[in-house]
């Protein structure tokens, strides 16, 4: 079975288009960024948020060793979005990326939180453009992240049928603590 990343880079590639905005809501080590970097190519531009200063280092040195220099990183919650990103880009973002839990090879101690996250996710959601997608991969098996990822299937299932569409893909395992991708796209008007 795919991994769940690469499944969530495959339905952006769908979507995402050359020359759109998209934001990495959580930078950690880079490697959705510079998909997205890559994606939208040099005509487009992305914001990577990161609340881990170390976190875009890395960011920036993937970026570095691939030449994307047309990304915005920003040190600071991901709850702030709708402070961070320009006003211009709601309802024009072609596509947002969530990747929960804590820094890979980081203190396993900082975590993303329910509470962050979910204001995150309700201003992320005003940035997308019809047919924009949102994905968040969350990780239930680590301490807080049941609580967070239930949050977040609670957020998901509250919005309107008429604009979103939410879908959410298991890991290999059907267990609770199993990661899982989840996904929103924007309705086409």
């Amino acid at each position: 079975m795919t991994r769940l990343t690469d499944q969530a880079h495959a339905r952006i590639s769908d979507i995402l288009r050359a020359g759109e905005t998209a934001i990495d809501a959580t930078a950690g080590n880079g490697h959705d960024t510079c998909f997205l970097c890559q994606t939208v190519g040099p005509t487009g531009h992305v914001y990577a948020i990161d609340i881990q200063e170390s976190a875009l280092e890395q960011t920036a040195t993937q970026l570095a060793e691939v030449d994307c220099f047309h990304c915005e990183l920003i040190c600071c919650d991901h709850s702030l979005l709708a402070e961070i990103v320009p006003a211009e880009h709601q309802g024009a973002t072609g596509a947002i990326m969530f990747n929960l839990g804590y820094l890979p090879g980081g203190d396993h101690s900082l975590i993303t939180q329910e509470a962050t996250t979910v204001k995150a996710l309700d201003a992320a959601i005003d940035y997308l453009r019809p047919g924009g997608i949102l994905t968040i991969l969350a990780y239930p098996g680590h301490p807080g992240g049941e609580a967070e990822t239930g949050a977040i299937v609670k957020w998901m299932n509250q919005l309107p049928a008429s604009e979103f569409k939410t879908e959410t893909i298991l890991a290999r395992s059907s267990a609770p603590t199993a990661p899982r991708l989840l996904i929103v796209t924007r309705q086409e008007s």
